[in-house]
């Protein structure tokens, strides 16, 4: 027998009286995002990207759209294949690296209606209160439906967004141009920025050089490039708190894969992230036998060291005596040989680890006076209408969610490709709509 359909199981719940109940939960986040800025607060875990070229301004930031998994770094070698309570121990928050944190935006935290206690006929019972009474903003009971998740992004640049004057090495060129020699000094150029320039003649010779400099721009204007990334892991993942249980996660399957480490491809084959990289069976089988197997994670990890010190640390790979294979110390390794430190047209063009993450959404978008543009909007729809069963807020404890993986991560990056610094305003809207009752 064919199982019913979307309308099939709304007319049975009408007629029974069940699942009438409209739960929405709103999200409402907005603020300003800077290049060079990642701070680590409310985060224990250093979020400083440590394989990209910070040389000029880079805005890297991220949110998740519930919450994020704890994954591997590396710290070691472990086998997503065989799972053991070993490696479920020292894992870490997969925002390393990934710059800024909008925050984890709880989308699944729906609320559900308080029972009471009441006599009834001499008997103590739990109650909830009539659905009628319940607030569209909690559920009315555990059991019910997670319907759809309407979540929308829109990242516009702003009005007064700094911009990195010229070096005083390029506008004295220009000054040099016509004599080989100027009057005006770096002091005077240096002043002139500071607003205290007094003297007319260096002003008037500095504002034309900056005009020449300004119409010899090929843009005119920064050159702001985005590139925006809605990603999750390919299988179910795994979140370290009180109530984990090592051996469910190990007996239904979860990956621990660290996108910190390979949400990117390589030149060569092998992913890339922000902290490192992860070593291939198939290409990397000139390692030592009787060291580490490939694949595992080599690059940094954040940890305390010797001293007392949390830092970025260099990961730690057991290895044979000697290193005889890999001809580095253990772990520090952060590219693969024949590739080089990311820049910011990498992180522009590189081509995503599909093999292992979902990626709902890869757009490349250019704002700025030169596109005529000053705005961008996408929305994600998420039609879930999967079946819940918890009285906790975190529809996630909810057994029958066990088996997808509701763990969206959103990576945002920019660059004006240049010296100029990079500021994006975001505002984020979202609605999680569920039945109950």
């Amino acid at each position: 027998m064919a199982p019913f359909n979307t309308n099939q199981v709304k007319y049975i719940q009408a007629v029974a009286g069940r699942q009438q109940h409209t739960t929405l939960k709103a999200i409402n986040v907005n603020g300003v995002l800077t290049s060079g800025t990642y701070p680590t607060h409310p985060w224990p875990e250093n979020l400083d990207p440590q394989t990209i070229n910070l040389s000029d301004p880079l805005l890297l930031a991220q949110f998740a759209l519930h919450e994020y998994p704890h994954a591997w770094d590396a710290s070691g070698v472990h086998n997503n294949d065989i799972l053991e309570a070993a490696d479920f121990e020292n894992v870490v928050a997969t925002n390393q690296g990934f710059g800024t944190n909008i925050g984890e935006l709880r989308a699944l935290d729906v609320p559900c209606a308080a029972e009471s206690l009441s006599w009834v006929n001499g008997y103590q019972t739990q109650t909830r209160v009539d659905d009628d009474w319940t607030p569209s903003t909690v559920r009315a009971t555990p059991d019910g439906f997670l319907k759809s998740l309407n979540l929308k992004l829109r990242l516009t640049l702003p009005t007064n967004i700094p911009v990195a004057h010229p070096t005083w090495t390029e506008i004295e060129a220009i000054l040099k141009r016509q004599t080989g020699s100027t009057t005006v000094s770096s002091v005077n150029y240096d002043d002139f920025w500071k607003g205290v320039l007094s003297e007319q003649a260096a002003t008037k010779s500095i504002q034309s050089a900056l005009d020449i400099f300004g119409r010899s721009h090929p843009m005119h204007t920064p050159h702001y490039e985005f590139r925006l990334i809605m990603f999750r892991n390919r299988i179910n993942t795994y979140r370290a708190t009180a109530s984990s249980n090592n051996l469910d996660a190990i007996r239904n399957g979860v990956s621990l894969l660290n996108p910190g480490y390979d949400l990117f491809m390589g030149q060569t084959g092998r992913p890339r992230g922000p902290l490192g990289y992860r070593t291939s069976p198939k290409l990397d089988k000139n390692l030592d036998p009787n060291g580490a197997p490939a694949p595992y994670y080599s690059g940094v990890r954040w940890g305390t060291d010797s001293n007392g010190v949390t830092t970025f640390l260099n990961g730690v790979i057991p290895q044979a005596a000697g290193d005889a294979g890999h001809h580095y110390t253990s772990g520090e390794k952060k590219f693969p040989d024949g590739e080089a430190t990311l820049t910011h047209r990498d992180l522009m063009t590189m081509p995503l680890n599909k093999n292992d993450y979902v990626v709902m959404r890869d757009v490349r978008f250019f704002l700025g006076q030169a596109q005529g543009k000053s705005h961008f909007e996408d929305v994600f729809d998420f039609d879930f209408n999967d079946q819940i069963n918890t009285a906790d807020t975190d529809l996630m404890t909810s057994d029958t969610l066990a088996d997808k993986n509701y763990r969206w991560h959103c990576v945002i990056i920019g660059t004006s490709n240049g010296h100029d610094p990079v500021h994006l305003n975001y505002e984020i809207r979202g609605t999680t709509a569920c039945q109950s009752g």
